[in-house]
């Protein structure tokens, strides 16, 4: 089932001049089309102003096109009939957790969402249950937001999310400002949620290696979809990357730079484990 379906999506700012006045446009998505299925992990990666926080914007009616169609699921994103069908079924975690938490005890901030859409109060702190569990924060429920760790804040602000049960979780930069512990930890978080509940994630990042467990990597440049394809199609084309200013995880690179100087290494390597093995199977062939 396609849970996300762009044809031909376009987006244009305004641009002002000193005295405030506009002074032209700048097109920040041009002619984007794809389609990303139920259940799956995509990452999306690209420099600043690629575009990619603006398509990932569009797909809970944050913004709307200025040409094409954003379907999510059946619903067009600009039928104002079905906007709040549309935020339910795709929730939106963004970079900074303290701008997404509102309230000064942690259960409560949970609650906040399924609140708001008149869930009943019994339905409302079982989801809250739930929602803190999944993202191994129960301990912490009674705890001011302020007593916590940046990844800690992170984690609540899924949680929040996820009480409004969404099919579709759109993470735009979410551990920009994160030390590596953090990182790791809503990483973690957002791979459980997508492998146990089956709940379909779209991550914005810069980060390579958060990309490397993805299913799915888009890569944009100037408003463009220039790349498509699973992590290894991607990386193994490192050269296209540095066009677009990206990098490839530091294995990748280095098992590329070994395949320069003549030693046989498979494309695509992404991890330290496949690196150990093609060189001790390189090492083994040459016995």
């Amino acid at each position: 089932m396609k849970m996300i379906r762009l044809f031909h999506l376009m987006h244009k700012f305004e641009e002002y001049n000193e005295e405030g006045n506009v002074s032209g446009e700048s097109t920040a998505l041009d002619d984007v089309s794809v389609e990303i299925e139920k259940g799956s992990f995509v990452a999306v990666l690209g420099h600043n102003g690629s575009g990619k926080s603006t398509m990932a914007k569009h797909l809970n009616s944050l913004l709307l096109p200025d040409g094409g169609t954003v379907f999510i699921k059946e619903y067009d994103t600009r039928d104002e009939a079905h906007l709040w069908d549309i935020r339910q079924t795709a929730g939106m975690v963004f970079q900074n957790p303290d701008n997404q938490i509102i309230a000064n005890v942690v259960e409560e901030d949970v609650a906040f969402g399924p609140e708001n859409m008149g869930v009943p109060s019994q339905e409302i702190w079982k989801r809250v249950d739930e929602s803190l569990k999944k993202v191994g924060m129960a301990a912490y429920r009674t705890k001011s937001p302020n007593q916590l760790s940046g990844g800690q804040k992170q984690r609540v602000a899924i949680a929040g999310v996820m009480a409004m049960k969404p099919e579709i979780i759109i993470l735009d930069e979410p551990t920009a400002m994160l030390d590596p512990v953090g990182r790791m930890e809503v990483i973690r978080t957002i791979h459980e949620l997508n492998r146990l509940e089956g709940i379909t994630v779209i991550l914005i990042t810069h980060y390579m290696e958060e990309v490397v467990d993805a299913d799915r990597v888009l890569v944009m440049d100037g408003g463009k979809l220039m790349m498509d394809g699973t992590p290894k199609e991607i990386f193994s084309r490192a050269q296209e990357l540095k066009k677009y200013r990206l990098d490839v995880p530091q294995v990748t690179e280095l098992a590329w730079e070994l395949k320069q100087e003549g030693i046989e290494l498979p494309d695509g390597i992404l991890t330290i484990e496949e690196f150990a093995d093609a060189l001790c199977a390189y090492r083994d062939a040459l016995k």
